[in-house]
């Protein structure tokens, strides 16, 4: 039986400090008779099985054995039930239960006690116990750091952790790019300056498939300046300005400032009329 409740893998509600070891809860039944011992989510100390039993006139019976069922959210009550009881005396065909109902509280020195409500025909029993451990921050105000003192009877399975928040894919793909490409250009630099120094490569010259990159460089600043010049073309040909424009050696010969390289591939001159 276990004495936590999860939602989502997320713990919502930590009961295990109210488990006793080696002693019980004894709750006094006032006018109806009755004196009850419980224990939460463990076996009474004097029995082997039996998680609750009540004493009246000289008799007793068990109404709770350890089962597989634990605190659940009625709406928003917290319950915990137990079954499996000694027959009931008025009803045969029905076992003897009890809910015990959790209620948030503060102001209760420590973490409160059980408090006997009422039954049905001796068969149904209701406590009420006010608790902070009952309220949705008390996992948050440390209870959740207990976790791992439990003494009994359940292993947390892996899925139960809570989640965490992850780096979004977007800054993944970004870090992972970045990374990549300063290795190449890192790693061609380094080959190019220390190893394949027969090159005699100068400059921006040594990095890594410099040919290839300038050409892309050449290539889409020959097709931009092509687009700007058409167009320039086309407003002087609408307006009636027609002439010719002329591409000057100049602008495609800047390359060489920019690579500070002398290799002797240069666009010709073009002329558009």
């Amino acid at each position: 039986m276990h004495s936590d409740l999860r939602r989502s893998g997320a713990l919502l509600y930590d009961l295990r400090p109210l488990k006793l070891q080696n002693d019980n809860y004894s709750i006094d039944g006032f006018d109806s008779g009755y004196r009850f011992e419980l224990n939460i989510c463990n076996v009474l100390s004097t029995e082997t099985n039996a998680v609750g039993r009540w004493f009246r006139d000289g008799n007793s019976g068990i109404f709770g054995r350890l089962g597989d069922t634990g605190p659940q959210l009625r709406g928003d009550k917290l319950l915990l039930e137990y079954t499996n009881g000694d027959a009931c005396s008025n009803v045969p065909q029905l076992n003897q239960t009890a809910i015990i109902s959790f209620v948030c509280d503060h102001s209760v020195n420590g973490n409160g006690r059980p408090a006997f409500i009422s039954d049905w025909a001796s068969c149904a029993f209701m406590f009420e116990w006010r608790t902070p451990l009952a309220c949705s921050d008390a996992v948050a105000a440390g209870n959740e750091q207990n976790m791992e003192t439990d003494v009994g009877d359940e292993a947390d399975d892996s899925n139960g952790d809570i989640p965490e928040e992850g780096t979004s894919r977007g800054a993944v793909i970004f870090v992972v790019v970045f990374v990549v490409g300063s290795i190449y250009m890192l790693g061609g630099f380094l080959y190019n300056r220390v190893l394949n120094t027969s090159s005699r490569l100068r400059g921006l010259e040594q990095l890594p498939n410099y040919r290839l990159w300038r050409g892309i460089f050449l290539a889409g600043k020959f097709l931009a300046m092509s687009v700007y010049n058409g167009v320039v073309y086309v407003i002087d040909t609408v307006s009636g300005r027609r002439g010719a424009i002329r591409i000057d050696d100049a602008d495609y010969h800047m390359r060489n400032e920019i690579f500070h390289s002398d290799d002797e591939q240069d666009y010709e001159a073009l002329r558009i009329r």
